[in-house]
């Protein structure tokens, strides 16, 4: 689980450094991928459903990414993106794009079959991006009832800096 949760997170922080993010940003891109799929996974562990448990991880890493980058509304919105997609559902959604190429030349049973595993792995797809979306929109509603911002103090709403405005 850790191992996994290890990865998850270089994941993280690489895909931070592809997207050209800042350096302060890459740890916490790295802490919120690890945090992330290690909640995921000791909640799937302890018997909650894949669903249930990428809605809790997901809220975790958005109060994490707060937390780390109280100061820096823009890095808080690279670790939450960047933090958040190790727990998609990826073999799934490519196991369906070679579904669909592979779909159009197939016969018979083959046909059938192809056509069911599809419709599982696209349901497995969006299942699991619904529920990124609504963990993330969960972990701001926690962060708005416990009042904290993605913008440090004395910075206004716009998340600009006193000089860029």
């Amino acid at each position: 689980m850790v191992l996994n949760g290890v990865w998850a997170g270089l994941f993280a922080a690489a895909l931070a450094v592809v997207l050209t993010a800042p350096r302060q940003a890459i740890v916490p891109s790295l802490l919120c991928g690890f945090a992330a799929r290690l909640i995921r996974n000791v909640l799937i562990g302890w018997g909650l459903s894949s669903s249930a448990a990428v809605i809790v991880a997901a809220a975790a890493c958005v109060l994490l990414a707060i937390a780390l980058t109280s100061r820096r509304r823009s890095f808080s919105v690279i670790a939450i993106v960047t933090g958040v997609l190790p727990l998609g559902a990826a073999v799934a959604l490519f196991n369906s794009i070679k579904g669909i190429l592979d779909i159009s030349s197939l016969k018979e049973q083959a046909l059938i079959t192809a056509s069911a595993q599809l419709s599982a792995n696209l349901s497995a797809v969006f299942t699991t991006t619904f529920a990124m979306v609504l963990g993330i929109g969960l972990g701001f509603l926690i962060a708005r009832a416990f009042k904290w911002q993605l913008v440090g103090p004395g910075t206004p709403e716009t998340g600009l800096s006193p000089r860029a405005q």
